[in-house]
């Protein structure tokens, strides 16, 4: 809402500006005016959209509504003068409407309070965790400034997951063909202490996704460390059981994770295992300036599918590096899948 009422200040100032400036000096060729009713049709035409992306976004707001129903009866109104009446006394009628839209639309956009948004909105589901306890030294690159590694029972965890992203919307809006994807990432655990309190989160090592533009708009301005790969998934339900698979294919082999569970769902026990991997709700990041970059994740706490029996064929090596190669004989820890839920990734906050 901030960067909008920039926009319409802007907007309306310029062209107002103009023609004060054209009444105070000596402007005897009247430019300044000129020019100033000229801009007045891009100061109506940035309104129009404003007032059409603000609907958009509250629908049900009956002053919006009353804005749009008034600019379109005013172009109808204007046409039917120009092509058909050719009225003088409508044309003064309809001759200062725009600058009443244009105070109306104002109103409506100044007395709107600034909300921080979201920068994400979706559904994670179908999380399929693999998790293996490792020796904390082979993270220490990793650790962003100001965070240390999050131990539960003295362990240091790493974890493969796969997920379903759904129903993504970047600030509040859907992206075509972004809007149902997979996500396979390889993470770790991390916490920050601030104000008396620890807060919990996680370090992305890599995560891989089958869109071009959600690798660059990650990396870009969260700093993470996106791929693009094609990847695919199965989610399957036989009897009284249910498979999930997630692959993506590097250097033209596939790669995979699935797992079978029964169909119940049971909730995540407190100071278990898969409490603790799951329940982190901070991401974290290193920008090329080296500050930590930090972000909040909000969902609700998680249930859980019982894992029947799980099967992973993944080249480390070839998908994260060398330095990582030896978990491909290491056997997990554990592994759970939660049901998922929907989510939302706040806007960054990049740490001094």
């Amino acid at each position: 809402m901030k960067a909008l009422k920039i926009l319409n200040t802007i907007a309306i100032g310029v062209p107002t500006f103009l023609l004060i400036l054209g009444l105070v000096v000596n402007d005897s060729q009247g430019d300044y005016i000129a020019y100033a009713l000229f801009l007045t049709i891009f100061t109506g035409l940035i309104q129009v959209i404003l007032g059409l992306y603000l609907l958009y976004h509250d629908s049900r707001s009956a002053r919006l509504q009353i804005y749009i129903m008034t600019v379109l009866l005013f172009f109808a109104m204007w046409f039917l003068n120009v092509k058909i009446f050719s009225s003088d006394i409508l044309t003064y009628i309809l001759f200062p409407i725009p600058l009443f839209l244009a105070i109306y639309l104002s109103l409506i956009i100044y007395s709107n309070k600034t909300e921080k948004r979201s920068f994400m909105n979706a559904e994670w589901n179908d999380l399929l965790f693999i998790n293996y306890e490792i020796n904390p030294k082979v993270l220490e690159k990793y650790i962003p400034k100001g965070t240390e590694i999050d131990l539960w029972n003295d362990k240091c965890y790493i974890s493969l997951i796969g997920f379903m992203f759904e129903d993504v919307k970047v600030l509040g809006m859907k992206i075509p063909f972004h809007v149902n994807f997979e996500e396979v990432n390889l993470r770790f655990y991390v916490k920050r202490f601030e104000d008396g309190i620890w807060k919990r989160g996680v370090v992305f090592v890599k995560e891989i996704v089958p869109k071009h533009a959600i690798t660059f708009v990650a990396n870009t301005l969260y700093n993470e460390q996106y791929q693009t790969l094609p990847m695919r998934h199965e989610r399957t339900s036989v009897n009284d059981s249910l498979l999930f698979k997630y692959e993506w294919k590097k250097n033209n082999m596939w790669n995979s994770m699935s797992v079978k569970t029964e169909n119940e769902l049971i909730p995540i026990e407190e100071h278990s295992e898969a409490e603790f991997i799951s329940e982190h709700y901070y991401g974290y990041s290193i920008s090329p300036r080296k500050k930590t970059v930090e972000y909040e994740v909000k969902h609700p706490r998680w249930n859980q599918h019982k894992v029947l029996d799980y099967t992973l064929n993944v080249d480390f090596k070839t998908t994260y590096g060398e330095e990582f190669s030896f978990l491909q004989t290491l056997n997990p820890a554990s592994c759970f899948v939660a049901k998922g839920s929907k989510i939302s990734i706040e806007q960054k906050n990049v740490l001094p």
